[in-house]
């Protein structure tokens, strides 16, 4: 059975990342994020205008985290604690004991690592604490720096799904990557 039981909210820490709940502190941070249309390019949002539409991400965050739905951390610089991105685990199927992993980072962190380390942490935690057995991501295929995060864990192409998202008005193809609790190297 899974363990889905976000409260109190399951802080993580890596070597230089803190990885923590989203709140109205964060909006501007978030702002960075999610309006930058580089970091949208591949992702169902547009590019968000106003820092009132941040303010509706943050809610849906926590809706998602109280019905168990999807649960975010915001991944947070641990040397100034600013925030630069996002990470989510969602989509849970209980019997399977799978989820989905999601993440955005901004741009002016992108080719740092920051990415690899907050999914690995988030991937650790989805097989330790929640107690999954399979964690996947469905990547855009054009994605090719998100595909390489992922490789680096240790996840598996696994196929194409045709036409699987609708991203911006238009049905995109998915890479589907998984990784299994078994094959994870927690070190």
């Amino acid at each position: 059975m899974l363990q889905l039981q976000f409260n109190p909210f399951p802080f993580i820490e890596t070597d230089r990342l803190i990885l923590r709940s989203i709140n109205s502190n964060d909006v501007d941070d978030l702002f960075e994020v999610l309006s930058d249309p580089a970091v949208a390019e591949y992702d169902y949002f547009y590019p968000v205008e106003t820092k009132e539409k941040v303010s509706v991400f943050i809610e849906r965050y926590k809706r998602e985290i109280a019905s168990n739905e999807e649960i975010t951390w915001g991944i947070a610089l641990k040397e100034n604690q600013k925030l630069i991105g996002t990470c989510c685990l969602g989509s849970f199927d209980t019997g399977a004991k799978r989820a989905e992993v999601g993440y955005a980072l901004s741009k002016a962190q992108w080719g740092k690592g920051f990415a690899t380390e907050a999914v690995k942490g988030i991937v650790a935690y989805g097989f330790n604490n929640i107690k999954l057995n399979r964690i996947e991501a469905t990547i855009t295929p054009d994605n090719i720096a998100s595909i390489r995060v992922l490789e680096k864990l240790k996840f598996q192409k696994e196929g194409i799904v045709r036409q699987r998202d609708l991203i911006k008005g238009k049905l995109e193809d998915g890479v589907i990557m998984g990784l299994l609790e078994s094959e994870f190297d927690n070190n």
